[in-house]
């Protein structure tokens, strides 16, 4: 876009010169052709004046009295009738387009007739001068550009951050940043591509909150109805036919409890956005790689590890974006190097967090996780832990 708005800037500008040379052509022509028009008339009147004072003391009008008036670019004509013309100066000044012409009569007889020759040198858009042309188009060519560049920039700039936006939108995440100045329709965009990250960020949640539901409302009358069937099994004086039936119906409560776990997983296992899911190695590669420059700028490292099944693909944007709020965390806080292991189960997603302390040994970070963090994976459906088998802060997410 930046480039596209510059060679505009570029051609317009050039259009602009040529446009406005062809003006000052057009103009300067009309004035000059009424300048050389008066002028003409100025000097038939003035010799019409000399050739009637010869006429009246008797001389005859001949190139000799007319030629001291021919000056270039001027023809003089004496016509009279029964007579040659006498003609002198520019007798190439034919073409009626290239002459100015003025005729007087003259006092004692005939008509003198002044054809002032065009001066083509002023007929030319720029002059004669091209290389000192050539030089000036240059140079505002150049400024056109920079210039060109610089508001294409401050143009481009917020739909260069809208579509960062759009595609961290398309990945899964919801914290966009968004401009929110430049030109109306860049701030229209942007209310758009918020207002959709906030309807995708509610889908979230009311699935969340109905697979929380469905899974009370399922397994607890389940698990209140395995309780009397195993209380009615375990009665000595049930009769064998009634047992054998209780027996029957506690296995198809297991079933029925075992298929409500099914689906309530398969509703945490749909992909947030159609086309967004990457498969784990990826992921973990793409965050390696984002945070490791960051760290690098502080002489640290991050490293980063897949365990389990690495093509068992995800969501990447919620998991980018928890993560991202951690590791600004860790780099503000913590010192040491940094370890990232990323486990994927059927449906949710686990990652390690261990930073390397001063005593050279690998643990949970020692600064606390802010509450935004807790926040964002509150509205995510995923939590933070310090498990007790392990010295490590462990996130847990949903795959999707």
């Amino acid at each position: 876009m930046r480039e596209r708005l510059t060679v505009s800037f570029i051609a317009i500008t050039l259009l602009m010169l040529i446009g406005a040379g062809l003006i000052r052509s057009w103009v300067t022509d009309s004035d000059v052709r009424n300048a050389e028009r008066e002028d003409a008339q100025a000097t038939a009147s003035a010799v019409a004046v000399v050739v009637a004072d010869e006429l009246a003391e008797g001389g005859a009008v001949d190139e000799a009295l007319l030629t001291p008036f021919a000056t270039p670019r001027v023809k003089l004509t004496y016509a009279v009738d029964g007579a040659p013309d006498v003609v002198v100066g520019d007798r190439d000044a034919s073409d009626a387009h290239d002459e100015v012409t003025a005729s007087v009569v003259v006092r004692g007889g005939g008509t003198l007739t002044v054809g002032r020759h065009h001066d083509e040198s002023l007929e030319g858009i720029w002059g004669n001068d091209t290389s000192d042309l050539l030089a000036l188009f240059g140079l505002l060519a150049v400024v056109s550009g920079l210039v060109g560049y610089l508001v294409a920039r401050s143009l481009s700039g917020p739909f260069r951050q809208l579509a960062v936006a759009a595609a961290a939108l398309g990945r899964g995440r919801f914290d966009l940043d968004l401009p929110r100045g430049g030109v109306p329709e860049a701030r229209a965009i942007a209310s758009a591509l918020e207002q959709s990250a906030g309807q995708l960020r509610e889908r979230l949640e009311r699935e969340r909150a109905f697979v929380q539901h469905a899974s009370h409302v399922l397994r607890t009358p389940l698990t209140s109805l395995r309780f009397r069937l195993e209380e009615l099994v375990d009665d000595p004086g049930l009769s064998l036919e009634a047992r054998d039936a209780a027996e029957g119906c506690l296995k198809a409560v297991g079933q029925l409890n075992d298929v409500a776990g099914e689906l309530v997983e398969l509703g945490g296992r749909g992909v947030l956005v159609a086309g967004a899911a990457i498969p784990l190695r990826d992921l973990a590669t793409q965050v390696a790689q984002r945070w490791a420059d960051a760290l690098d700028e502080t002489d640290r490292e991050l490293t980063a590890a897949v365990e389990g099944d690495i093509e068992l693909v995800v969501t990447p944007g919620p998991v980018e974006q928890v993560l991202d709020l951690i590791l600004e965390d860790l780099v503000a806080h913590e010192t040491g190097s940094v370890r990232l292991v990323f486990e994927g189960a059927a449906s949710r997603l686990r990652v390690d967090i261990l930073c390397r302390r001063g005593d050279d040994t690998m643990g949970a970070p020692l600064h606390p996780v802010q509450d935004r963090v807790h926040t964002v994976l509150d509205s995510l459906g995923g939590r933070l832990e310090h498990p007790a088998d392990g010295d490590v802060l462990r996130l847990h997410l949903p795959r999707r």
